[in-house]
């Protein structure tokens, strides 16, 4: 029964050691942890319109300093391109023909521009 006892004993403080040493190299990993985060934060989105009468479409927010970004032409009036966005919640609009802006018709969710107007929200 003393054996017993002895082998818990020199279990408990392996266990102990074990649990400090996972934190140390916690410590010295933790750049690199950071550096994981920074990529995890970061997310790319999708932005699509149906415009077949435009000549261009882009997308300006306020990811991007509300300077317009120009999105693809695909078939049929689709229009589209992804942006990596930040974690975050982020306002935008689509640019149609450089110069008519207006709220995303395929997202509801929408927010005061503060000039009696609306943007589009996207949360990533």
């Amino acid at each position: 029964m003393a054996q017993k006892k002895e082998a818990k004993s020199v279990k408990a403080p392996a266990k102990t050691a074990a649990k400090k040493a996972p934190a140390s190299k916690a410590k010295a990993a933790a750049p690199k942890t950071a550096s994981k985060s920074k990529a995890a934060a970061t997310r790319e989105i999708e932005f699509k319109a149906y415009s077949p009468a435009s000549g261009s479409v882009a997308v300006a927010g306020d990811f991007n300093g509300w300077k317009p970004v120009a999105l693809k032409k695909g078939k049929n009036g689709n229009w589209g391109g992804k942006i990596k966005l930040a974690s975050g919640i982020h306002q935008y609009k689509l640019v149609f023909d450089g110069q008519f802006w207006q709220t995303d018709n395929a997202n509801p969710e929408r927010i005061s521009d503060g000039h009696g107007g609306e943007n589009s929200v996207v949360r990533v």
